[in-house]
């Protein structure tokens, strides 16, 4: 198969609806005077909700990726400022996780604190808000990724690993990369990205993605 240079043009760099920033920075300013300040390191998996122990965690910056617990999976990945384990502590079901992809610092709130400040200041809209943003982001995904071809798929993760920084895509491989988020066979990824690269659509080197010419729309 061959890919049709006569589709339609690559989207914008907005793959995903814009993050609620000034929810978040509501909710951090109401849970500042409670929980502590903890440091986490590179490849620590936090679980929000475990048995008795129910935590929100308050990050203002790092890199973390989203990972389904049955297979590992990457369910998304985010830079940036982060509210994690609202959802997980309504009700908990434990089928993911958050794992950490740089050393970072965030305030771990215990849920019964927050929920009680979230009611006593009414911010329960604003919580609605930011759990709307997460609903969104993986309706987006499921878009990406159920019913279409492994090319379409492939395509996706490519414009997702774009935006990136270049300092970002230098530390990952893009093979890696769409295999973890996509789980396809990894011979299909190569030999799709053989094609780009050979039609000069995509430049990679040394398993790094260096830029995008044009992905069209099918394959």
């Amino acid at each position: 198969m061959a890919v049709n240079n006569n589709s339609g043009e690559t989207p914008p760099p907005s793959l995903y609806p814009l993050r609620p920033y000034e929810e978040m920075a509501v909710l951090r300013q109401a849970l500042s005077g409670v929980g502590t300040e903890q440091c986490f390191n590179s490849n620590e998996e936090i679980y929000a909700a475990r048995e008795n122990d129910k935590s929100l965690y308050l990050f203002t910056d790092g890199y973390f990726s989203f990972i389904r617990v049955s297979d590992g999976l990457v369910l998304s990945s985010a830079r940036g400022e982060m509210i994690y384990g609202i959802a997980e502590c309504m009700r908990p079901r434990g089928g993911w996780f958050l794992k950490i992809e740089e050393p970072c610092k965030a305030r771990v709130v215990p849920v019964d604190q927050a929920f009680e400040i979230f009611t006593q200041q009414n911010l329960w809209q604003t919580v609605a808000s930011l759990l709307t943003w997460f609903i969104q982001v993986y309706s987006v995904r499921e878009e990406h990724l159920l019913g279409v071809t492994a090319y379409v798929m492939i395509r996706n993760k490519l414009l997702e690993l774009n935006i990136l920084t270049p300092e970002l895509r230098s530390a990952i491989n893009v093979t890696d990369y769409i295999q973890e988020r996509t789980q396809l066979a990894r011979s299909t990824i190569m030999a799709i990205l053989s094609q780009l690269r050979r039609g000069e659509y995509i430049e990679i080197k040394r398993g790094k993605l260096i830029s995008i010419k044009h992905l069209p729309k099918e394959y």
